[in-house]
This record gives C-alpha cells, structure tokens and sequence, in this order.
C-alpha cells in the first residue's frame, strides 16, 4: 500500500503554517492548536539515528551521493512498514539518485502537497530565518548545491537534505512521476483559504464541512500564531533569528526589496515565476 503523504516545499513558503492548519483541521475539529505540539507531519524522519539503524553503521562519512542512494531505500522500507496513512514533511528537492530514479520512492508515496511562493517574498523571509543579509538570501535561493545539515561543521543529528535552488526545487516536485502533485500557492492559502483547504481535503479523501475550515483558518492567523510564539517560543525557530511567524502576508517584498534585488530574483528564476503565474516585470511596484 502507498501510505506516505508528503508535505513538500522550498524553505519558508508557508509548510509549517500549512501543518498547523491541518493539525487543527484532522485531529481538533478546527480549534486551535499549540504550535509546539502538532503532531501532523511531526516524524523527523531525517534523524541521523534513525537511518543509522537502518543502515546498521554510522552514516557520518558518506558523500552526499551516497547518503541519498542510500536515503531512497531508507525511505522505501519506511514507507512499507507503514500501515496507515502517514504525513512528512521536507524540505528537499526530488532529485535523481541511482539509476536515475527519484528521491522520493513512487512505490510507497500516495501523493505530495506541494506549497509555492513567490520568490520575491520568500527572500525577505528566508533572511530572517537564517539571520543573514538580503543578498546572502538571494544568493542561497540560485544556489544548486545549497545542502541543509552539511558535515563541512562536524556531523549533525540530522543527515544531509539537498535543497538546491528555488527553481530546480520546484520542478524537481512539480515533475515528479508516480505519484499525484497536488500544487498549493501560499497566495492562495492567504486570500482565498477555505476553497483552498476544501480542495486539499477533497484530494486526502476526507472532506470536511466549511464550518471546521473556516474555525481552522480562525483560530491560526499569523497574528494568532505570533501571540502564541511570543509568549511560548517555538522550537522550530533558529535561536539567533527574529519571529519565525513574522508577517505572513504576500507582496511584501514590494517595501523590503530593491530594485536591483528584484532584478536578482527575477534574473535567476524568471522562467518558473512565468510558469506559476508569477509576474516577472521589474517594474511591478
């Protein structure tokens, strides 16, 4: 049986607050949820002793090569141990391993979610995440290499993620064979949120009423969601950076970017933004 669900997107295009939603919607009716307690697509799947247990040796001197030949038959024996439906999220690119097969085994995936954002605004966020400048955050979202959990540091309790750049990542999901794509704008998710969710959990097979969404999207707006933060903390949340849940709006690049940054972002990814209906004009201010 295909039992995994994945919760797939590029950094800080709204997966967590998508969570969130879900977590509410699925397990409490649509009320409001701690959002240091979701248990949606709460399996940290990537940990390094759960794949050294599989592997039955230490994984700290694998290539990244080898780490995600051997990451797709991890996930693959993951996937056929399960017995129900089960979601995970990632952050990493479907890239090809092994005989050209993708990351991500088809024999065990059900379907992915998978949430986009404009670039322009992902920049602004990612740079408050990661607590560097904007042009850093613009130069990480054209890396191809850009590698979550990299050993150059000492090895990590997580084994690598390859991430790449905004594009790549995108297409590698978007591409994907095997299994269905269900695409998500984090535009969409703000603006119109409950035919939103009603078309996602149509697709999970478990229609709710709109009465549930409509108390889900209430109970979780970022400003909800940032009192909880305030007062709590939230452990997903790099130490040094500002808010996690920050000001979950679009088009907010439109204060934040300059032109010549505009220019950057648009330059590196003019040709995804197009496919997705992102506008690429310059001069869109």
């Amino acid at each position: 049986m295909k039992h995994l669900i994945w919760l797939a997107s590029y950094p800080k295009s709204g997966n967590t607050w998508f969570r969130i939603l879900l977590d509410s919607i699925l397990l409490n009716d649509g009320a409001a949820v701690d959002i240091n307690q979701v248990q949606t697509a709460s399996l940290r799947i990537i940990e390094r002793q759960s794949f050294d247990d599989f592997l039955e040796f230490g994984s700290g001197e694998l290539t990244l090569q080898e780490s995600n030949s051997f990451k797709h038959k991890y996930y693959l024996d993951y996937g056929l141990k399960a017995t129900e439906d089960t979601f995970i999220k990632t952050h990493e690119a479907n890239i090809k391993v092994d005989n050209q097969q993708q990351l991500i085994p088809k024999e065990v995936s059900k379907l992915c979610i998978y949430i986009v954002r404009n670039p322009l605004d992902i920049v602004c966020s990612l740079a408050n995440h990661y607590v560097v400048s904007t042009d850093e955050a613009i130069k990480i979202m054209g890396d191809s290499s850009y590698t979550f959990f990299k050993h150059e540091k000492g090895i990590t309790s997580n084994i690598p993620e390859m991430i790449g750049d905004w594009s790549t990542h995108v297409s590698s999901w978007l591409n994907t064979k095997g299994f269905p794509v269900i695409l998500i704008k984090y535009e969409d998710l703000l603006c119109e949120p409950i035919q939103t969710l009603r078309m996602v959990m149509k697709e999970l097979g478990q229609p709710m009423s709109d009465q549930v969404l409509q108390r889900a999207v209430d109970n979780h707006s970022f400003g909800q969601l940032a009192r909880q933060e305030s007062k709590h903390g939230f452990r997903e949340k790099v130490v040094a950076s500002g808010a996690f849940f920050r000001k979950g709006k679009a088009n907010s690049w439109k204060e934040e970017l300059t032109k010549r940054q505009i220019e950057m972002v648009i330059h590196h990814h003019h040709q995804v933004m197009d496919n997705l209906g992102y506008s690429t004009d310059i001069n869109q201010k």
